[in-house]
């Protein structure tokens, strides 16, 4: 009869399995692709990860009405750089209705690189999108309009959160990965711009399980 202790020295192999991460822009705005292909650009030769859509396309770009092909992605991390309508109470996302999005959100950490993207309406829907029985999703967003420029920190703040440590809950990693950049040379030359709107959350879920 088989049993299930193991023999002496014999150790278990603990396989570390390969970030999977997604870079999304709109398809009306060539600028936002521009900044996304610039990020997408530092993350081809990280250890242990694997960047998403395939290399010969490094940036999902999302038509009008299609924000379900970056939120329903099979991946570990998404960064969407977009546009968003103005005001505290944004009515789309990617070009793209909230009250139409459907797919399960099932990404452990969202970094949302837009204008009013940690605005209420945008919580609340990312949160309706989220199986409850998953962890809380790490989002880094925005809650007020945030000039173009700050597209700075997403590179480094990447490349800090995918080589970073693997433990741990995301919201924690986030955060440490954003203090980890701001303290980088590279972001040195930007000091004077106002990081502190760039706030972490977690989100719970309120999708059922099926």
């Amino acid at each position: 009869m088989k049993t299930s202790a193991r023999r002496p020295g014999h150790r278990r192999i603990r396989i570390v399995r390969n970030l999977r991460v997604m870079v999304a822009a709109p398809a009306r705005s060539p600028r936002c692709q521009a900044d996304a292909h610039r990020v997408a650009a530092r993350l081809t030769d990280l250890p242990r990860v694997t960047p998403l859509p395939p290399m010969t396309q490094p940036v999902l770009t999302v038509p009008p009405g299609a924000a379900d092909l970056a939120l329903g992605a099979d991946a570990d991390v998404l960064y969407v750089c977009a546009h968003s309508y103005p005001g505290p109470q944004p009515e789309g996302f990617l070009d793209t209705d909230l009250t139409t999005l459907s797919s399960p959100l099932t990404a452990k950490a969202l970094i949302l690189d837009t204008c009013w993207g940690a605005a209420p309406a945008v919580r609340r829907t990312l949160a309706a999108l989220r199986p409850d029985h998953l962890p809380p999703l790490a989002l880094l967003a925005s809650p007020h309009s945030v000039p173009f420029d700050h597209h700075v920190l997403a590179g480094p703040l990447l490349e800090a959160l995918l080589t970073g440590p693997r433990t741990g809950q995301w919201p924690q990693r986030l955060t440490a990965a954003k203090a980890t950049a701001l303290a980088t040379n590279e972001l040195a030359a930007h000091t004077r711009r106002d990081w502190a709107r760039w706030r972490i959350y977690a989100i719970s879920g309120t999708r059922p399980t099926p």
